[in-house]
């Protein structure tokens, strides 16, 4: 019996693709579900209401972002207990300018001499050097973040109903850029995820800016987790250990999302790498939970990028060597990739018209983050990879904020991206070298965000 290898390939190539699109068809899944009572109360021993502390940290930001976090901060203090400003990586004439400015505001600020443990270690300073009671709460917010309060009270309001409490985010900035305004967008999906998850799981990951966390709870778990995905990690420490964390949709606060290429990047690749980790470090133990396989399927979305990026190099190899895909596969990547694909963008655009956005404009907000996808898909599955296989560190630096925000990059920086642009031209080339038009037919829409993608970073819009 002879076996046709170029067939094998190419189905296990199919395989690869459809399954690269599972987190779209999670998602769609997930949202369809209608709403499920979950409001389980915790056990008595959680709910005693202490004090309420905001725990600011600010790595190496801005003075100028700095200054404006006070200042939103400080009218909420009639609410809360104490707000308290963690510093790391500052030189002393920084502190003393920091300072001054907790004093003009009455906040009060804090600095780490040698800091260790990522932002959780930050979290974890304070804990301990304040004397935190099992009875209080802190509510952690990032330095480019603001919370008003309203939803501050409604946060509170839910503190004998969950260990852990989750706002919704805003981007605040959505003005900013194309991209800026396409990450708003997303975010509209995401949280209709979140909110989906909370309903059929009673659970949610918890939000490094904004969300409200029981003391008690933290010592439970040992602590805010001191890796790069300090709030994902806490989150499914409370999952494994039972506790409940709860999403309340009209909680809002407002984000700084990146405005170009280079921050959008920094800020997926530690995301990525980030739930590598904690893939590694909990698989076995969600999935035992009660609904487990749930969670980890979220958890474990970026992978889907490690699937994108081996069938860009099958598909390349293949058109190298020979290989013809089949009509046959092409009719089933289009029967199943196309519905997809037009059902997800159909719902981020009704998303986007059922809050005040405008679809017309909003469809190049949203081609504006695909493409930054598509650029920096080689960079986040090699992240993802290496998170999962435990293969290095992450050098976590804050994604740029404030008055850097609009930093960008160099051409050299960029060399991954032009190597992947280079491998799909071979793709196409190869593609029309042998007459492989089906071949050619899937390579191309690659190449045009690539190129696209990568004249945009260059021109200064993307």
């Amino acid at each position: 019996m002879l076996i046709n290898y170029g067939t094998i390939i190419v189905l296990i190539y199919i395989v690869i693709m459809i399954s690269s699109f599972y987190p779209m068809i999670y998602q769609l899944l997930l949202i369809s579900i209608k709403d499920r009572d979950t409001n389980t109360k915790p056990r008595e021993d959680y709910t005693s209401r202490g004090k309420v502390f905001l725990i600011i940290p600010a790595k190496a930001e801005p003075l100028d972002l700095i200054k404006k976090s006070m200042g939103q901060s400080s009218s909420i203090k009639s609410r809360i207990n104490e707000i308290v400003y963690i510093l790391d990586g500052y030189n002393d004439e920084l502190i003393s300018m920091i300072k001054t400015l907790s004093n003009k505001y009455g906040v009060r600020v804090m600095h780490r001499e040698k800091p260790r443990g990522y932002k959780g270690g930050a979290l974890n300073y304070v804990i301990k050097r304040l004397g935190l009671g099992d009875g209080d709460y802190m509510v952690v917010l990032d330095v480019d973040s603001s919370i008003n309060p309203e939803t501050l009270e409604k946060l509170i309001a839910e503190i004998n109903s969950a260990h852990a409490i989750v706002p919704r985010w805003i981007a605040d900035n959505k003005g900013d850029s194309l991209l800026a305004r396409g990450q708003w967008v997303g975010y509209l999906l995401f949280f209709k995820v979140l909110k989906s998850l909370n309903d059929l799981v009673g659970w949610v990951p918890i939000l490094g800016s904004g969300s409200l966390v029981s003391i008690k709870a933290l010592r439970v778990v040992g602590y805010w987790p001191e890796d790069v995905l300090e709030d994902v990690e806490l989150g499914v420490r409370f999952f494994i250990n039972g506790l409940r964390v709860k999403y309340v949709d009209d909680a809002r606060v407002n984000v700084e999302v990146p405005v170009n290429y280079f921050g959008f990047l920094k800020q997926q690749l530690r995301w990525s790498f980030g739930t590598g980790r904690v893939m590694r470090k909990y698989f076995w133990s969600v999935l035992r939970g009660r609904q487990g396989f749930t969670v980890l399927l979220y958890l474990s979305q970026y992978f889907a990028y490690v699937l994108q990026l081996l069938s860009i190099l099958i598909l390349t190899a293949i058109s190298i060597i020979g290989i013809s895909i089949p009509p046959w596969a092409l009719l089933l990547l289009a029967i199943t990739i196309i519905p997809t694909l037009g059902l997800y963008l159909y719902t981020l655009l009704k998303l986007d018209i059922e809050n005040g956005g405008d679809p017309v404009r909003d469809i190049f907000a949203i081609n504006s983050v695909n493409l930054a996808f598509i650029l920096a898909l080689p960079r986040i599955a090699i992240a993802n990879l290496m998170g999962l296989l435990g293969i290095g560190e992450f050098n976590w630096v804050p994604t740029p904020k404030g008055s850097q925000r609009w930093v960008r990059g160099r051409i050299i920086d960029l060399l991954p991206e032009i190597v992947m642009t280079l491998m799909v031209a071979t793709a196409v080339i190869t593609a029309i070298l042998h007459m492989l038009w089906l071949n050619l037919l899937i390579a191309l829409p690659y190449l045009a965000g690539y190129v696209r993608g990568l004249w945009r970073v260059l021109n200064g819009t993307l």
